[in-house]
């Protein structure tokens, strides 16, 4: 071992060679107790021995523990679960979500939650008089509060590895990774090491024994002359800097405001609404028949009762509803059944960003006039490279006596080159109940091949009359989560959401390259 090593050595580093030296090999808490170092003292002095093969690690252990989150503390105040709650309700006789609910032990949404968790375990069903007990046991929730709760009352630890498979189970489920301020139980993972010294690090601290070493030229050190004598630590000029990551806006994010930046340069004003939305606008103003199988539950998600989204005005309401059962003024014959107001009343979260277009249409827009919006839908989907169950739209509108499909063709052809950077596209025919004609976008992925990007088209006259729009409007809803795929250069749409931050800082992301076509770089 040189003597320039030993000399370099930080008093650190040689508190915790003194300690392995006299008493190793030991594991971390031993080594912490006997040094006095805290916790980040002690794994910086460890991390400077083992690269320098001054230290081995003999064996380490990963621990476990489980703890209450604030919601698992505030139910451990209030003495119970909102699923053993709810088990107590309905075995009294209490059948009704909304009468449970009114109990304000715990708020609605827990209510909620604790119901769909006890039906996915077969422990509840939906009777014909509402919710009936299906398993007395309560399955796997009175073992939570037995085995976890109780146990943290005492004051003791628990380990995850200790709980019955499917009491681990629930509890890691209700513990998320992100989001820690409303969890039920946080989960903590320790690794202990037992550490020895090595051959080189015996020798280096046997050199430096005895030595005084100034890392540091400080002010005393010069008034009493001390530096005279002393051993100065070495500078390594030549040790590679630690990569120092800035902070940056997601690449996704920023290709959002790239869009949203170049439509506003082109003189477009912005539509902005509700994630929740009232079938009216969603679909009805739309002229989606009420039978139309998109409204179904699989497809949209509904909102429970008792959520409400403001209804349009009457007057409004009598025109669209005419439109469907007989086309009204419009000169056509409607979709010919009975229209239900209260079914267009009902809440659900908005499935297509053309219901901010359609909201845009009922509030006096102008005419000529050009909108878009940036819309977060939602609909029940398989995930796979293309689909999300909740994703954006770039929606738009143009309203004007002279607007005409060579318009929507051109605004298209933008979008597939200029926003998304595709090579490759085309247009083909298709069919929605809002638009007459209606036109898909299809690009070409490298990797994916063709697929579609979105629909568009002419709003059709039952659209268009009973929001007193007398002009030809061109509309489209493109999915910009699969601009973003070419625009980005992935081949998954997942990798959107990818938590993963060496991942995201591969993603090409400067704002003046996102957008312009096949010569992005």
């Amino acid at each position: 071992m040189s003597e320039t090593v030993s000399k370099d050595l930080h008093p650190l580093e040689k508190t915790l060679l003194n300690w392995l030296s006299e008493y190793g090999p030991g594991s971390d808490t031993e080594i912490m107790a006997g040094t006095g170092m805290d916790e980040g003292s002690y794994r910086r002095a460890l991390q400077w021995l083992l690269s320098r093969d001054m230290a081995l690690i003999l064996s380490s252990a990963k621990t476990v523990t489980v703890e209450l989150g604030p919601i698992g503390s505030d139910n451990l105040e209030k003495g119970t679960i909102p699923e053993l709650a709810l088990l107590e309700a309905v075995g009294s006789g209490t059948s009704s979500l909304p009468e449970i609910q009114k109990n304000e032990l715990f708020e609605r949404a827990q209510w909620g939650s604790a119901m769909g968790a006890l039906l996915k375990a077969r422990i509840l069903k939906k009777g014909p008089g509402g919710l009936v007990l299906n398993d007395p046991s309560g399955g796997v929730f009175p073992a939570i509060w037995s085995s976890v709760y109780s146990v943290i009352s005492d004051g003791e630890i628990i380990h995850l590895s200790e709980l019955d498979e499917k009491v681990a189970a629930e509890v890691s489920g209700r513990a998320p990774r992100r989001g820690k301020s409303r969890a039920e139980f946080v989960i903590n993972e320790t690794t202990s090491s037992v550490v020895e010294i090595s051959a080189p690090g015996r020798e280096a601290f046997e050199n430096a024994r005895g030595r005084s070493t100034i890392g540091i030229l400080t002010r005393e050190i010069l008034a009493s002359g001390e530096w005279k004598n002393g051993s100065f630590r070495r500078y390594q000029v030549d040790i590679p800097p630690s990569r120092i990551h800035i902070g940056r806006l997601h690449p996704y994010a920023m290709f959002l405001d790239s869009v949203r930046e170049k439509l506003q340069a082109m003189g477009f004003q912005e539509m902005k609404g509700s994630l929740a939305e009232s079938e009216f606008w969603n679909c009805d103003a739309l002229f989606m028949p009420q039978f139309h199988p998109a409204r179904d539950i699989h497809d949209a998600y509904y909102l429970e009762d008792g959520v409400e989204v403001e209804p349009p005005s009457r007057e409004l309401g009598d025109k669209v509803k005419a439109a469907h059962e007989n086309g009204g003024k419009t000169g056509g014959r409607g979709w010919e059944y009975t229209f239900e107001w209260d079914r267009s009343l009902k809440a659900i979260m908005r499935s297509q960003g053309t219901a901010l277009s359609a909201r845009t249409l009922g509030s006096n827009p102008d005419i000529p006039g050009k909108y878009f919006g940036i819309a977060k839908c939602f609909r029940y989907d398989q995930v796979d490279a293309t689909h999300l169950p909740d994703f954006f739209q770039v929606e738009g509108i143009v309203l004007g006596e002279e607007i005409n499909m060579r318009h929507l063709l051109g605004l298209l052809k933008l979008f597939a080159t200029e926003v998304a950077g595709a090579t490759e596209y085309k247009f083909v025919p298709a069919y929605f109940p809002f638009t007459e004609p209606s036109v898909e976008l299809h690009v070409k992925h490298p990797t994916l091949g063709w697929f579609e990007m979105g629909g568009a088209g002419l709003f059709r006259r039952e659209v268009c009359e009973p929001m007193g729009i007398d002009v030809p409007v061109i509309a489209w809803g493109l999915g910009l989560d699969r601009m973003a795929l070419l625009a980005l250069g992935l081949s998954d749409i997942r990798d959107l959401l990818n938590p993963d931050l060496a991942r995201l800082r591969e993603m090409k992301s400067t704002p003046e390259k996102l957008l312009g076509g096949e010569d992005n770089a």
